[in-house]
């Protein structure tokens, strides 16, 4: 009666223990609030009806492949290779458990009786710590599905819980069970004193790293979460600070956000021609996005009877007006030295110093050309004229489009990169780019 009860808590303790590291350690996601909570009541019910069939064992397995199950349900891609954490889950669930449960006694020479009760006071701290996450967890939750959900783990994270979850499956054989079940017999077994003393302490480290780096990759989860808010709060700020710069041009209204929508454009056409695949990462498009609005912040030092005047500008003030690119370099790299390095910020940097720079070299402020203009840059450039070409000034009227176009294309391998513009056609004609 006793052993049936001990084995229905350990079913039950790997089931809760299981979903949680899916969710919190391994961030899987979970189906949609009512289905997740429709698949938990199935699962405890699965369960039982294994338990009562086919044993403790049984019941164990069948918990781990609904978990399984759980994993590639709720992912959106990859959904068989769900199916492979089920290896360090097996290790990782086993390990916090078995040492846990067995080497305390084992250690402590207790009695069958002893080591019995032992295991259900184990249990009915681990069901009270459940119950307190349940009802108090609430608010930590809710942080944790807004803020964390998105994560997935990185490679070094994935690593370890892999190399934690293999050596654990080590320390959770049955013969490792026999020894260091506490038994007097195990002692004097085949394995003798020496090896039971040294498997006990293993288990024993194992299962402190694996609550180490369960919390360290916990804590990393948190770290993530909060440097992406400052790195949003920074981004927010700068992205006002060009808003302000572009209200100060009484020419430009808008221009920051189409130039932005030209760029995701032309940048999504160029990595599905797989064109710059070497630098077009996902992440290096999300900052170039995030990046593009700061490409005239350097406008801010230009006085205001140059930035507005309704005319044709002096070759002066021209010169005057070109600095605006150095001016917005100079002001980013100080940014980046009071904020911390960003990859975002870096690529402002990129965007402001050389959005005018020309695919000949005849641009400036640097007079560079070809591949040594960066290609967020180079992206810019195309965005830029072609907004400037289509949008009413106070000294011009909106070009007609196809005459915009025509001067895009007619500029291709001498202000623009050849292959920027190529996308950037496919982009119009895929509607990714759509003057309004």
């Amino acid at each position: 009666m006793v052993t049936g009860i001990l084995g229905m808590l350990e079913t039950a303790a790997i089931a809760s223990i299981g979903f949680l590291v899916k969710k919190y350690v391994f961030l899987e996601p979970d189906l949609e609030a009512g289905k997740q909570r429709a698949y938990y009541g199935i699962s405890c019910l699965l369960i039982a009806i294994a338990f009562f069939v086919f044993g403790k064992d049984g019941a164990s397995l069948a918990a781990l492949a609904l978990i399984g199950l759980n994993i590639c349900l709720a992912r959106e891609a990859h959904r068989l290779w769900g199916l492979l954490l089920m290896i360090p889950f097996l290790g990782i669930i086993n390990g916090l458990l078995l040492p846990a449960m067995l080497v305390p006694p084992y250690l402590f020479s207790l009695s069958e009786a002893g080591t019995q009760l032992y295991q259900f006071a184990v249990y009915a701290l681990l069901s009270a710590l459940l119950l307190l996450f349940g009802c108090k967890g609430r608010t930590w939750r809710l942080w944790f599905q807004e803020n964390m959900g998105h994560r997935s783990l990185q490679r070094s994270e994935k690593c370890l819980l892999w190399m934690v979850g293999v050596l654990m499956l080590c320390f959770s054989n049955a013969g490792v069970m026999k020894i260091v079940g506490g038994s007097a017999q195990a002692v004097n077994g085949p394995y003798g004193p020496e090896i039971s003393a040294f498997i006990g302490i293993s288990s024993m480290a194992a299962f402190v790293m694996t609550i180490t780096i369960i919390v360290l990759i916990m804590q990393g989860n948190q770290r993530s979460f909060y440097h992406q808010q400052v790195s949003h709060m920074q981004s927010g700020m700068i992205s006002f600070m060009a808003e302000v710069v572009e209200n100060r041009d009484d020419n430009t209204g808008g221009h920051i956000k189409r130039t932005a929508k030209y760029v995701k454009g032309i940048a999504e056409q160029l990595k599905k021609q797989g064109l710059y695949s070497d630098i077009l990462t996902d992440r290096y498009m999300e900052d170039m996005v995030v990046a593009a609005p700061l490409h005239d912040i350097g406008k801010i030092h230009i006085p205001d009877a140059i930035l507005n005047k309704p005319g044709k500008l002096t070759d002066e003030e021209f010169t005057i007006m070109k600095t605006h690119t150095s001016a917005g370099e100079q002001l980013l790299t100080h940014a980046k030295a009071e904020l911390g390095e960003s990859d975002y910020l870096d690529m402002a940097v990129d965007m402001a110093a050389y959005h005018h720079e020309w695919w000949s070299g005849r641009g400036y402020p640097y007079g560079i050309g070809g591949g040594d203009i960066p290609l967020c840059a180079r992206i810019m450039a195309v965005a830029d004229v072609f907004d400037a070409l289509t949008s009413k000034r106070s000294y011009k009227n909106a070009m007609p489009l196809e005459k915009a176009y025509a001067i895009i294309r007619e500029e291709s391998g001498t202000h623009f990169d050849p292959v920027v513009v190529e996308a950037f056609f496919a982009a119009a004609e895929a509607k990714e780019i759509v003057v309004e």
